[in-house]
Order: C-alpha cells, then sequence, then structure tokens
C-alpha cells in the first residue's frame, strides 16, 4: 500500500493496531464464556410457586446434584409467582426449561414456539379430569327418577336441565383448568348456565360448600378425589364418594408438562431428560416435594387433544356468561 504523506501511515496503522485488539478482545471473550450447564452458567429451569418463601431448598439441593451427579450438567431451579413469567422467561432464554399446565403451554406455543417433553404423572396416570360432584342426599334420587343416562357430562337430559340451572356450583378458582375451565365449557355446551357460581380456593374448600348447603354442585380434580378417597369406586357418573355422587366426569387433561426453549442443544436436552427420570427414582421423595408428582413420563402431542379443544373453546367463549338469545 502507498502513502502519500506520514498522517495518512500513521492513520492506518493506528487503525489497524486498534482492529487487531478489537479481534483479540472478542476471541478472548468467546473463548472465557461459560459453557451452558457449567456452575458459572447453569441451565435454569422455572417452576411456578405463589409461595416462594416456603420452598423446600433441601430438596431442590439435593434434585440439583441428583442431575449434576447424572448428566454432567448444573441445573438451577427456579421459581416464578405465576404462568406468565414461566412464558417470559423461556421467550426471552432466561430459562431452558420450565413446568406448567397443559392449557398454558398450548396457548403459549400459539405466540412462542415451545416443545413439550415430559408430563407429570401421579401413581401411573399423567392425566386428571374434572369431576362433578352433589351431595348424595340431595341428588341420589333425583338421578334415579330421571334416569340420567351414563354418559360422560349428560346434562342435556331435559329432566335435569332446569335443576342444574337452579344450582349454585362451587369452583376453585377462575385460572384452574380443571376446577373450572373444564366444567364452565361442558355446561356451556350443554346449555346449562346455573344460577350462581362461588370460587372458594381449593378442593376442600369445594367439599366443604357442598356439606354447608352453600353449593348445590361442585368441580374437583379426578386426582384430589383418588386421593382424598382412596378406597373409592371407579368415578362414573352415578357412582357414590363418601356421601357425594358423581354428576359428571369430563375427558382427560395431563396434569402437568415440562417444556423447553426450541433453541436448547438436542445433546442438553437428551441428556437433563435422562436425567431427571433418574432422579425421580433415586430422589423421589425430593422431586415429590418440588413437582408434586410421583414421576415423569415422555410427552406425546397427541396427549393434548382436549386440552386444545379447551383452549379455542376458551378463545371463543370467554366472555359467555349468559344464554345466548337466538
Amino acid at each position: 500500500m502507498i502513502f502519500y504523506d506520514w498522517k495518512q501511515k500513521v492513520t492506518f496503522h493506528a487503525c489497524l493496531i486498534m482492529s487487531l485488539l478489537i479481534l483479540t478482545s472478542c476471541t478472548q471473550l468467546c473463548l472465557n464464556s461459560p459453557e451452558l450447564g457449567s456452575k458459572a452458567l447453569p441451565i435454569e429451569f422455572y417452576l411456578e410457586s405463589p409461595d416462594i418463601l416456603n420452598i423446600d431448598e433441601i430438596a431442590v439441593v439435593n434434585l440439583e446434584n441428583c442431575i449434576e451427579k447424572n448428566t454432567g450438567y448444573r441445573v438451577h431451579f427456579n421459581y416464578a409467582t405465576d404462568e406468565k413469567a414461566l412464558i417470559t422467561a423461556l421467550s426471552r432464554g432466561n430459562a431452558q426449561f420450565a413446568l406448567m399446565s397443559s392449557l398454558t403451554y398450548i396457548g403459549a406455543s400459539e405466540k412462542t414456539p415451545l416443545q413439550s417433553i415430559l408430563l407429570l404423572r401421579k401413581k401411573e396416570s399423567p392425566f386428571t379430569r374434572s369431576i362433578i360432584l352433589g351431595k348424595s342426599s340431595t341428588w341420589k334420587n333425583y338421578l334415579i327418577k330421571t334416569s340420567l343416562p351414563l354418559n360422560i357430562y349428560s346434562f342435556q337430559n331435559e329432566h335435569t336441565l332446569h335443576f342444574f340451572n337452579n344450582s349454585t356450583v362451587a369452583y376453585t378458582n377462575p385460572e384452574s383448568d380443571v376446577g373450572f375451565l373444564v366444567p364452565r365449557m361442558y355446561f356451556l355446551q350443554g346449555n346449562i348456565f346455573p344460577s350462581s357460581a362461588i370460587f372458594v380456593g381449593n378442593y376442600d374448600a369445594v367439599l366443604q360448600a357442598i356439606d354447608e348447603n352453600l353449593a348445590t354442585i361442585g368441580a374437583l380434580s379426578e386426582t384430589f378425589l383418588e386421593k382424598k378417597f382412596p378406597n373409592s369406586v371407579p368415578f362414573q357418573i352415578g357412582s357414590q364418594i363418601g356421601h357425594f355422587t358423581i354428576l359428571g366426569v369430563s375427558q382427560s387433561i395431563p396434569l402437568k408438562v415440562i417444556v423447553e426453549n426450541p433453541k436448547i442443544q438436542l445433546d442438553i436436552s437428551k441428556s437433563l431428560i435422562n436425567g431427571l427420570e433418574i432422579c425421580a427414582q433415586e430422589k423421589n421423595s425430593d422431586f415429590k416435594k418440588i413437582f408434586d408428582a410421583d414421576g415423569i413420563q415422555k410427552s406425546n402431542e397427541k396427549s393434548f387433544s382436549f386440552t386444545k379443544e379447551l383452549y379455542n373453546f376458551q378463545q371463543e367463549n370467554i366472555r359467555i356468561l349468559t344464554p345466548r338469545i337466538p
């Protein structure tokens, strides 16, 4: 290169030196960047917990150590106060994995590319159903007299429709899929509009509301009822559980789903799945404390067919509270 004066030569060499310094710095930065899964940059696994102060830290550490021992990757369990925060963490890349409801997963996957990898299970099933109960003293004889057919949510029976419409329903909370959204869908599909509804917070409170005649019927999780009444007969319409009678049974919906950020490396994903499967058995008591489940199994998109139906129904009927007028 020909320089016509000393200033051009000095400027050129100054720029060259500066470029080399920048290139060297960038190279060192890249070489010194911690690898995902190292102690300096652990894999972030987000879970929802509205009561973060009462997290069992010992169980968390035990499970983190177990996963690292079996995979070589360091995992950090992080907690968010709601599922919206989980989605935000995944979409921004702050989290590589997260645990959420199947309905949240289906809704989020409409906007953000996510992949379900594992389903939580209780006992041997990763599914639960919404169960509608009423006090036997109120409903048993009535069901016999009206010959309510034993079909899934057979509320279309003309002899019982007015009775359901005059009922007060006890739900857990407006965000619960099994405790509110699923039975709401079935009610609307059956053209049932109960006269009133109360939200009582949890499934024990639903049973209490029915017992105290604050509600005529209540929506509960099959998983909860199996634990509450361990020696009960199979759950179907007309079955008696304690002093309650089953009035409706929904289709199955996954309990909880573990979702991954699609940008995660395949080898890390496979290794973490394997590590979770091992540690769910080796550290089962710790696993239960963290995930409120007995184990995990591989996810399949076919498992979410009913959840997708529920999600689409919600989008179309989210504001319907009273009967449509023709």
